[in-house]
């Protein structure tokens, strides 16, 4: 069998093989990268403390490898701007968030039809257990940093009456600037701490905020907004399915190639049991193949040859018919 593989013909047919077997395990490599392309891991980075302005661009959305970035922005709260936006969690607690206007210092200044006003940020700046526990916005100019988290889409509240209290169904800011009047940036930023003018923000010194940083009137039922990063580290497994397919259609095609060829050496070795032909036998000993004498052609062929097509030795019975 090596000495047939190693012919002109077999090799030529390993080679295109060999092609095909690398095409099919270089798409196994992709759907195997596919199945985890969206993967989601914590970013030490991110944890590090940088101005607002480097995360929240105006006029576009948020960047998703910049998502859960923690920033920092000075200026003030509107007063009576609050909304609560329900069905946010801390921890296993199921409460509100308290999103108010908070409009920076530095903020970019864009012209209405009328008029002017700084782009504001719709600051998720308190968690509270009720409805009742809505805390005032801090009078003043304040510094606040946290995590900028994806904008939601508008969904509304569990019933018209919610949103007569002034509680909203998500923290959309597309929905949030008609009620406010005013130009926003499209992510929220969530307040994992707050402090009043002449106060410097608690930092590491990595320059991540400390783990008991806190809000401006924080208490029980009042607390900080300090969302994790978000971490996916799952797989796509029908990526992966599709991976193993190719890798099967790659061994299928070795198999294909060792079968062919041990079909014809087996063609070669042992005629009777590819073909039917009641006639004496030849053996060539140079090439080890077998052969018979066709008397219509008055020529000697080879099993493996078709009459007509192959040249063969010359002078005679009926050429052998292939079994089925």
């Amino acid at each position: 069998m090596i000495k047939q593989a190693l012919t002109p013909r077999w090799l030529g047919f390993l080679a295109l093989v060999l092609a095909l077997v690398t095409a099919f395990v270089m798409l196994s490599a992709w759907q195997l990268n596919a199945s985890i392309s969206n993967r989601v891991y914590a970013d030490p980075d991110k944890d590090r403390v940088r101005a607002y302005t480097e995360v929240m661009k105006a006029n576009a959305p948020l960047i998703a490898r910049e998502s859960d970035t923690v920033v920092k922005a000075t200026g003030s709260y509107v007063p009576g701007s609050s909304y609560l936006v329900a069905n946010h969690y801390d921890g296993d607690q199921r409460g509100y968030w308290v999103v108010s206007q908070f409009v920076p210092e530095d903020g970019q200044q864009v012209e209405l039809a009328t008029s002017s006003a700084t782009r504001s940020i719709a600051v998720a700046r308190a968690w509270v257990a009720t409805a009742d526990d809505v805390p005032a916005e801090p009078v003043g100019k304040i510094t606040v940093a946290g995590r900028v988290v994806p904008n939601e889409a508008p969904v509304r509240s569990n019933s018209l009456e919610g949103e007569g209290e002034r509680v909203l169904g998500s923290v959309a800011t597309a929905y949030l600037s008609n009620l406010w009047q005013v130009p926003l940036y499209s992510s929220i930023l969530t307040a994992a701490t707050e402090v009043p003018q002449g106060e410097e923000l608690l930092l590491t010194d990595e320059g991540t905020i400390v783990a008991d940083a806190t809000i401006i009137g924080a208490h029980e039922n009042v607390r900080p907004v300090k969302p994790h990063q978000v971490e996916d580290a799952s797989f796509n497994w029908l990526n992966i399915f599709y991976s193993l397919e190719w890798i099967v259609f790659a061994g299928f095609a070795l198999y294909l190639w060792w079968r062919m060829l041990k079909d014809s050496v087996e063609k070669q070795e042992d005629p009777a049991q590819y073909f039917e032909y009641d006639g004496e036998y030849f053996k060539d000993e140079e090439s080890g193949r077998y052969y018979y004498w066709d008397p219509a052609d008055q020529k000697y062929y080879f099993f493996d040859e078709v009459p007509g097509v192959t040249t063969s030795t010359s002078l005679g019975v009926s050429n052998p018919h292939y079994r089925a």
